[in-house]
């Protein structure tokens, strides 16, 4: 069975981009525009894994984290998307990785929570 991350972010460009890198990876990728839309899919799926930016209208990522810590699973690993990744260092995201990343560095980071199956 595929594992199933979902990734939130405010700009179609990022969902995009990662959409099509993770897919190749063999897991099963669901997009959310805002934490909120996000929430909506986390009430209806089971997910391995959450990729969220921080800075998004609305709901920020940590809201988003706060909400599945909270509500829903709380070893659910959340990983935090961020422009400035220091001034998260102390939050509760279970990794967060700097914007721009490259490929290889996102595969490093989810890695330490679900198998990477390479295509």
């Amino acid at each position: 069975m595929a594992i199933k991350i979902l990734i939130v972010d405010d700009e179609k460009a990022i969902l995009s981009l990662l959409h099509r890198i993770l897919t190749k990876f063999d897991f099963a990728v669901d997009v959310a525009e805002s934490g909120e839309e996000g929430i909506h899919k986390i009430l209806k799926t089971t997910y391995d894994l959450i990729l969220t930016d921080i800075k998004m209208p609305g709901m920020s990522g940590g809201d988003l984290l706060n909400y599945v810590k909270v509500k829903v699973d709380q070893s659910l690993p959340v990983i935090a998307m961020s422009g400035t990744p220091w001034l998260f260092e102390n939050s509760n995201f279970d990794a967060v990785i700097a914007k721009p990343f490259s490929k290889e560095e996102l595969l490093e980071v989810m890695s330490r929570f679900v198998q990477i199956t390479e295509p």
